[in-house]
């Protein structure tokens, strides 16, 4: 009985197994080629250049801070949006602050020196010009004393009261002449001159303060520097501050020296005029008390030679007097040097205000924050340093136009034009289509992609071209960082007679179908192939445009199939055998 049971048991498996083995015999065999075909239709025909890509907004802006520092407040989050000129955030402006008062206190310093050199400049001008007119009158008087001096000695006359006269007069004038400079020597020594070296001083004083504090100051930063408690920043605004404090400490200890020579200068040259002054009334007084008396011949001829002495004496005074300009010119030197501090101590304050206006960081456009790159409380550089490009603090984006950078393989680059429609579609956003152009196609190539995809084979680099594809209208489905399909369409025929692609073979320069007919034979319908020229149109990526020679609802049949031999498995012999 069991015997039995395994021999029904083997023949019911070997009768599964036949079965099955004719039948996926028969599921192998393919369907012959020829005994389909492809149904005429009407449809539209395209050729797509197609490559994915990112979006991103069209315009975007990393902002960052004119000024270095901490960042004392965050006033915008991520996906807020901004204007032009809004603040976005606040930076420490307590050092920024403290330079502004200390260059305030060194323009008010500056400042009074220009108005003491201004008021010690007209003075000198004044009395240069006081001193030029005096010493000329003396040398008129002393011409006209000569001329009278050389007329009488011709004719020799009697001295007449006339004579006595101009001889007081003169003697008169001459001491006039010596207390005036008496009196400027008093007003030089005791007053103008030491106000002049006090000013000096003090200017000088105070430059020095100024530069120890500075370098104090500097010292101190570099010892917070190294542990880490200020920037880099305020050791190079120290430094600067320490540069400019010691050489205005050099140019006021300049000015104090030139001052004190200029000022023995200007006594000793003050004497000497004293001094001939005070010869000339004694010879005044002499030839008065000369011309009293009885005149001689002799006496004609010294007094002559007094006349003379007395003339050229003046036209040397004179001489003395005009070197005078050479100090009022020293003086402008004074004014220009003090308007020079002023106005570079008031640049430095502009700046630093203008830095001090930028702690205030605002959008240079009207957008969506899309990206916050720091926290309140962290160290950011500044945008415009010499070393760095600066943090950015913010990413702003106009989202009003969004764009997709796509790169396109170098054989399908010439097909791309710019102003192509393109349909952008989303993995995000399934079943839509957002209409599109392209924006911009580049001129040179990215370079090689080793691997890269729609490459040669062999491993062989893509070349590959830079494209921009730029969305038609504003959508809030569409945010920068999606990734997106773009189909370029480089032709489209809409509602057109179309076969696909391999249906249609070309022959001696024209293009041909097999026209499928159907007919009644021995009561069944047999179809016929019969070949059909047709012209045709536009040749896109899966179908062919058909002018003419079909109709719609015309069958045709594929092209036979001209590739390798495709391999069968036999159940038996496997893969390639024969059965």
């Amino acid at each position: 009985m069991a015997k039995k049971l395994i021999l029904g048991g083997g023949l019911a498996v070997l009768i599964v197994v036949i079965v099955s083995w004719y039948g996926v015999k028969t599921l192998m065999k393919a369907v012959p080629e020829e005994q389909r075909s492809e149904t005429v239709l009407r449809g539209n025909v395209e050729i797509k250049v197609v490559e994915n890509g990112v979006i991103e907004p069209l315009k975007k802006v990393d902002v960052k801070s004119k000024v270095g520092g901490r960042v004392n407040k965050l006033l915008v989050e991520e996906g807020q949006v901004v204007q032009a000129g809004q603040a976005l955030a606040i930076t420490d402006p307590e050092e920024i602050d403290t330079q502004v008062a200390a260059l305030r206190a060194q323009l008010q310093g500056t400042e009074a020196r220009l108005a003491s050199a201004r008021k010690n400049s007209n003075y000198q001008q004044s009395q240069t010009t006081t001193n030029i007119d005096a010493v000329r009158q003396n040398a008129e008087s002393a011409k006209a004393r000569l001329d009278i001096a050389e007329a009488e000695a011709k004719v020799q006359p009697k001295l007449t009261d006339q004579n006595i006269q101009i001889a007081e007069a003169n003697l008169e004038s001459a001491r006039s002449n010596l207390k005036a400079l008496q009196d400027n020597e008093n007003l030089m020594v005791e007053s103008t001159h030491p106000n002049a070296v006090v000013t000096a001083q003090t200017a000088f004083d105070q430059a020095k303060a100024q530069a120890d504090n500075a370098n104090r100051n500097l010292t101190r930063q570099r010892q917070l520097l190294a542990k880490g408690y200020v920037a880099q920043q305020a050791v190079d605004s120290a430094e600067t501050d320490t540069g400019v404090a010691l050489s205005h400490m050099r140019e006021v200890k300049d000015r104090l020296d030139r001052i004190e020579r200029t000022n023995k200068l200007e006594e000793n040259n003050l004497r000497n005029q004293i001094a001939a002054s005070k010869s000339q009334v004694h010879q005044l007084e002499v030839a008065l008390e000369e011309s009293r008396t009885n005149v001689t011949p002799l006496t004609k001829k010294s007094e002559l030679a007094s006349a003379k002495a007395a003339y050229l004496q003046a036209l040397a005074q004179l001489a003395s007097a005009r070197s005078g300009k050479t100090q009022d010119a020293m003086r402008t030197d004074d004014i220009k040097a003090a308007e020079a501090e002023v106005s570079q101590i008031q640049n430095q304050l502009n700046t630093n205000l203008i830095h001090k206006h930028d702690t205030t960081l605002n959008s240079p456009m009207t957008g969506v924050v899309t990206k916050r790159y720091v926290e309140e409380g962290e160290i950011v550089t500044s945008a415009i340093g010499a070393f760095n490009a600066g943090t950015s603090i913010f990413q702003i984006s106009d989202l009003a136009t969004m764009l997709i950078k796509i790169n396109i393989n170098e054989v399908d680059i010439p097909k791309v034009k710019v102003g192509l429609l393109t349909e952008v579609s989303l993995d995000s956003v399934k079943g839509n289509i957002f209409p599109a152009v392209v924006r911009k196609v580049a001129t040179s190539a990215l370079g090689s992609e080793a691997g890269g995809q729609g490459g040669g084979g062999g491993g062989q680099g893509v070349v590959r071209f830079p494209v921009e594809i730029r969305v038609n209208k504003t959508d809030k489905r569409l945010k920068p960082g999606m990734s997106a399909r773009c189909a370029i369409i480089v032709a489209r025929r809409t509602n057109v007679l179309r076969v696909p692609t391999n249906c249609v073979h070309s022959e001696g320069g024209k293009s041909y179908v097999m026209l499928v007919t159907s007919a009644m034979k021995d009561g069944k319908s047999v179809e016929t192939a019969t070949k059909r020229e047709v012209v045709t149109g536009l040749k896109g990526d899966d179908s062919i445009e058909i002018i003419s020679g079909l109709k719609e609802k015309d069958r045709v049949r594929p092209n036979p199939f001209t590739g390798p031999a495709r391999k069968t498995i036999d159940i038996n012999m496997g893969p390639g055998g024969g059965g």
